[in-house]
């Protein structure tokens, strides 16, 4: 039997899946294979039978808690400061739009009340 088709064979035995089928082609192995296969077989059983499920201590995972809910504090803060300076900055240059737009049309009422002034007077010299 070569090692992959071993594998296999092993996977499909610890998984739980092992079929009459298979059960029958390992006594039809030569009793090398056999006996390291079912030495494979005790070794996977064994381990997972001391194989528990591990769990994080409560304390580590309220500390976890906390420091998660933390920094979702922290992201939320960040985001409305940016928030707010994002629409203070839009504030600010539609005011300097505006200002910068009055000042234009002053300048431009200015030079067309001189250039009408300037008209008048050279029609009357």
């Amino acid at each position: 039997m070569s090692q992959e088709q071993m594998a296999e064979w092993l996977a499909t035995h610890t998984d739980g899946g092992g079929s009459p089928a298979s059960t029958r082609a390992m006594d039809e192995l030569p009793e090398r294979d056999r006996h390291e296969l079912a030495s494979l077989v005790r070794l996977a059983q064994e381990l997972e039978s001391r194989m528990r499920l591990l769990q994080a201590p409560s304390v580590f995972a309220q500390s976890l808690r906390q420091e998660l809910l933390r920094e979702a504090e922290r992201r939320m803060v960040r985001r409305r400061r940016r928030r707010r300076v994002a629409l203070i900055g839009g504030a600010v240059a539609g005011v300097v739009v505006s200002i910068a737009s009055l000042v234009g049309g002053i300048v431009v009422l200015v030079k067309w009340l001189r250039t009408r002034t300037e008209a008048r007077q050279a029609s009357t010299a």
